[in-house]
């Protein structure tokens, strides 16, 4: 494709997506654009076609960060690439920082110099393809601002939040530059449900840096250093808090038995290590969801009787690890075994359960094995679907 010829269509559609975002939003949009661009984000498992190319640093953190705000001329110079371009290419408002609108351009990590293989050809300015804002949660039709969902990849987004921090439903912080003391100094966030740090480095009583969040009731912790963290509260309680996801774990003990104290009416919880995931207390009878992935479990762990759902990939278990995980637990709905290798002498411990689904997918159980449980639960959604 022609450099200038995509760089005015993509003018245009940046364009558009702000009169589209400005009809939507509660907020005046200033006229000035600047851009987050985010590289590589199309799912390439499959072969390369013919002159396809793809870059693979494209999906760095890195890379976000130094295109986390970029002027025009920019996204252009990133995005044609000696002829080559993403074969479709999302363009969105997604903030405004008080003097310019923040528009999101999500682009595919697939290049090609072959126009017939872009996207969105039917709007008539391919491979861009113009959207508004994520809408807020059970949107009537109003006019919402644009500050419902907030994401920061530097402590310089946050210059505007000050102003508008009532109005956040769901932050985002993406970046490790938010330790203990910078935490304590994000504006109070009175409507904020959902909080997702994806490189938290906090320390002891991490629980508790959140406890200024009266509404929140989904947290993502995603650990940057898993060393210091330890999930205390200091005695307070996340009393609104259905829904917690804690990464990168370390392989010691890290309060696993404080989390029913500071948040008495979990409902689900998702945890996982890269290697041993210690777990040293037993689960509260309030979950109704869990999902454990691993290499393996450490620790005394106790799982509650009754689960909706459970899931557990734990790469170096046997099938005794997960009997033992099992003891104890007499309801499962819904139970995930992908990637866990176990063998068929796990059937016959699955078999006490009425299950609605079971993966078995990435394990080694056998086609025969596999068969013959299908064949006597025909009400079981069985993964994976044939032998």
């Amino acid at each position: 494709m022609d450099r200038e010829v995509f760089a005015a269509r993509f003018a245009a559609s940046a364009r558009g997506a702000w009169q589209f975002a400005q009809s939507l939003v509660s907020e005046e949009l200033p006229e000035p654009l600047v851009f987050r661009v985010r590289l590589n984000q199309s799912y390439d498992g499959h072969a390369p076609k013919p002159g396809e190319l793809r870059f693979p640093e494209d999906g760095t953190h890195r890379r976000a960060v130094a295109l986390n705000r970029c002027d025009a001329d920019t996204v252009v110079a990133e995005l044609w690439r000696d002829g080559h371009v993403p074969e479709w290419v999302n363009v969105a408002v997604v903030s405004e920082t008080g003097t310019a609108t923040v528009v999101e351009v999500v682009c595919c990590g697939r290049f090609t110099n072959d126009d017939s293989r872009l996207y969105h050809s039917e709007e008539g300015a391919p491979p861009f393809h113009v959207l508004g804002p994520a809408l807020p949660p059970r949107h009537d039709g109003t006019p919402f601002s644009i500050h419902t969902r907030v994401e920061c990849m530097h402590p310089s987004d946050l210059d505007h939040l000050a102003t508008v921090s009532e109005k956040v439903w769901s932050f985002s912080l993406v970046t490790g530059e938010f330790d203990d003391q910078r935490l304590s100094a994000l504006p109070d966030l009175p409507s904020v449900e959902i909080f997702e740090h994806r490189a938290c480095t906090i320390g002891p009583e991490a629980m508790s840096a959140f406890l200024r969040f009266p509404k929140l009731r989904v947290l993502r912790l995603h650990l940057g250093e898993p060393g210091p963290f330890h999930a205390g509260a200091g005695g307070g309680r996340l009393g609104a808090l259905t829904d917690l996801t804690v990464s990168g774990l370390p392989a010691r003990p890290w309060g696993q038995g404080l989390l029913a104290e500071a948040a008495p009416n979990l409902a689900s919880v998702h945890l996982s290590a890269t290697d041993a995931l210690w777990l040293d207390a037993a689960f509260s009878s309030s979950l109704r969801s869990v999902s454990l992935r691993a290499a393996k479990v450490a620790g005394s762990a106790r799982l509650p009787a009754r689960l909706d759902a459970l899931t557990l990939c734990l790469t170096d278990a046997v099938d005794e690890d997960v009997v033992a995980l099992l003891d104890g637990v007499t309801h499962v709905r819904s139970l995930s075994l992908r990637g866990t290798p176990v063998s068929d002498a796990i059937v016959p411990v699955l078999e006490r359960y009425e299950l609605d689904h079971l993966d078995l997918a990435g394990t080694e159980v056998t086609a025969a094995a596999l068969s013959r449980f299908r064949a006597g639960h025909p009400g079981t959604r069985l993964m994976p679907h044939r032998s």
